[in-house]
Parts: structure tokens; C-alpha cells; sequence
């Protein structure tokens, strides 16, 4: 029996920063779209239709086309944080997808992702999952994939993607013209890679914590998850070569101080009392 479409909450808290900070009133829309509150808080698999709900009303509320394409600076959010150091420290650019679409599951089953590659150019199609997400969930799927699988290779998005299609109502056309990436219409997302893109190497390649993050995305919990991702913020700090609110992001953290917060209740002593003194609390 296939599981029933769901978002996470992660990225439903990022929908509602966003809602609110358009001025939009979040609290009676999620009421209307039968989103619990408890949904906001830890981790749940929050049933996709709801969510979708939830974007309709912000749609009618007065929530603009662009509504969709402005969530992708809030995508980066705990329920991706052992994930992106995944796809981060993969060899190549085609492992690193592979990955993606693994385990992107783990995240949400709302939109599927499939590589094709029987042409002479590799291409991504998004897939719906018994039900048309809204265009806004569309719009932050593509503009997230163009932005990070460009940041991972290390190269702009017009020289990782010769074109993307996209479905009419989408607004997404916009940004990937600012970043040099041809459009066209389609009847379903697709985004299509340069030759030989699959093959890039990827600058942050980490062979060891790259099969140490599959283990962890294979089984463990998220308990488990977290507490080892901090013990890899050890390393970082230790290296001293990246800011503390780097680090933060690449672990998945949205704020700074959450991280600040969480590292302090594991070990004891802030980031940077660590990276000073190289000293945990005993």
C-alpha cells in the first residue's frame, strides 16, 4: 500500500514564516486548512493535502505569484540536515542526485524527482504523487534544485542547466533568467543538464562522511542523527576554517543560535568557547 502524500514540518514552519512575514493572517488560514498546531513543532509528516490547502488559502488571501520562488531561502531547515551533508560530500555531481532522489522520501513524497539519462543531456523531471501540487510547491522545488546542484558543482546555474521547463502558471522563469538558464513550457518540470555535468567532481567530496551520512540515512534515528551531526561540528570548528554561521548552515540549522543552543546543551560550552579553547565541558 503506498504511503499517503506527506510534507514535512520543517517545511510547513518555513511556509508559515513566510506567510506571516506577507502580512497574511497564518492563523486563521491554517484553521481553514486543517493544519494542527502541533504540527509546527518537532518533527511529523504532515499530510501533503493539508499543506496544499494551506497554499490555496494563502493564494486567495493575496499571497503573490512570486509566493512560491520566495520560499527557497528558508528551504535549508532541520528536516534537511543530515541529507544536504549527503548530497554535499558525494564524488560527483550524478552521485550526489542519486542520493537526492534516494532519499528524498525521507523528506517528502509530495513531489518525486526522476533522472532520465537516454538522451545526450541528463534530465531531471519532477513527478506528482497522486495528487497537482500546487504551482507555489513547484516553484520552490525547481528554484532549490537549480540553486544547490550549482552551489554543489561550484558553477553558476547557466553552466549546469541548458534549459528548464516549466508549467504555465509557474513563476519560476523570472529567477532562472536573472541566472542566465533558458525557459521553456511544459507540461511538468524538467530541468536539463549540460553534457558531461553528471561527471563534475564536487569540491566538498568526503568519501568517509559521505558513507558515514548514508548509514545514518539508511537507520538511524533523529535523535542519532543530530548528536552526530554535532560531533561533526567539532571537526569544523576545530579546522577553523569556516564561520560558525556556515557551519550552521551546512547542518541545517535556520537560525544561528539554535545551533549555538544545541551544541552548547551536547558538549557543554558554546561553538566558539570550543574553537577557542579546543575544551569540552566535562
Amino acid at each position: 500500500m503506498p504511503d499517503a502524500p506527506f510534507v514535512s514540518s520543517a517545511f510547513l514552519r518555513t511556509l508559515v514564516a513566510h506567510a506571516q512575514g506577507c502580512g497574511l493572517p497564518v492563523d486563521d488560514l491554517a484553521e481553514q486548512a486543517g493544519i494542527h498546531r502541533a504540527w509546527l513543532e518537532g518533527q511529523y509528516e504532515v499530510p501533503a493535502l493539508a499543506v496544499e490547502q494551506l497554499l490555496y488559502a494563502c493564494e486567495e488571501a493575496g499571497a503573490g505569484r512570486r509566493f512560491g520562488c520566495e520560499l527557497v531561502p528558508g528551504m535549508a531547515t532541520s528536516s534537511l540536515q543530515g541529507l544536504n551533508i549527503l548530497l554535499d560530500s558525494a564524488a560527483t555531481v550524478r552521485a550526489s542526485l542519486e542520493c537526492f532522489i534516494r532519499y528524498l522520501p525521507l523528506v517528502t513524497n509530495c513531489v518525486q524527482v526522476k533522472l532520465d539519462t537516454s538522451a545526450s543531456t541528463a534530465v531531471l523531471h519532477l513527478c506528482r504523487y497522486r495528487h497537482e501540487p500546487h504551482y507555489y510547491m513547484l516553484d520552490a522545488a525547481v528554484l532549490s534544485l537549480v540553486r544547490n546542484i550549482a552551489r554543489r558543482a561550484g558553477k553558476p546555474p547557466a553552466q549546469m542547466f541548458s534549459q528548464v521547463r516549466l508549467t504555465r502558471q509557474q513563476a519560476a522563469g523570472e529567477w532562472l533568467q536573472r541566472f542566465g538558464v533558458a525557459t521553456a513550457e511544459g507540461h511538468w518540470p524538467s530541468l536539463h543538464l549540460v553534457p558531461q555535468a553528471l561527471d563534475l567532481p564536487l569540491p566538498g567530496a568526503n568519501p568517509f562522511l559521505h558513507q558515514r551520512m548514508l548509514r545514518q540515512c539508511q537507520g538511524t534515528t533523529l535523535a542519532d542523527e543530530r548528536k552526530d551531526s554535532l560531533q561533526l561540528a567539532r571537526h569544523w570548528l576545530a579546522a577553523g576554517d569556516q564561520p560558525i554561521e556556515r557551519i550552521a548552515e551546512r547542518l541545517g540549522y535556520r537560525q544561528p543560535s539554535n545551533f549555538i543552543r544545541a551544541f552548547r546543551k551536547q558538549f557543554g560550552v558554546t561553538p566558539k568557547q570550543f574553537r577557542l579553547t579546543g575544551v569540552l565541558a566535562v
